[in-house]
């Protein structure tokens, strides 16, 4: 709040990769609209999205079950659902992409009565 703007200075910082993290059936304001309403919960969405004029080369990593790390270092946890990069494959070549999720995306629930999350770190060029 007011101040001199001249002395602010912008960095232009190249991403080589994007992330997403969420927690299975992590609460959202639609998610909670359903369950008062009775309807079935909606599931929480991976979103992925590269800088304009970028596109989603690779998946460097995708778990879905107990992902251990952050952004850039990422590491299957105890619990992982083999299918998880083939959940991601449809991102390829695009500049974003969404990905619920969903156990049956990942070929079933890798650890029943475990709270999951899903970990996905995406390679833009």
């Amino acid at each position: 709040m007011g101040g001199d703007p001249s002395g602010i200075s912008l960095l232009k910082k190249t991403v080589n990769s994007v992330c997403s993290e969420i927690f299975d059936w992590q609460p959202n304001l639609k998610s909670y609209l359903s369950l008062t309403s009775g309807k079935a919960p909606l599931r929480p969405v991976a979103h992925l999205w590269c800088a304009p004029g970028e596109k989603i080369s690779s998946i460097k990593f995708a778990s879905y079950g107990t992902p251990l790390g952050v952004c850039g270092s990422y590491k299957e946890g105890s619990c992982h659902a083999h299918k998880s990069y083939d959940a991601f494959k449809i991102c390829i070549g695009q500049q974003g992409c969404s990905v619920i999720a969903a156990p049956e995306l990942f070929g079933g629930d890798p650890c029943p009565s475990l709270m999951k999350k899903l970990a996905v770190e995406a390679i833009c060029s």
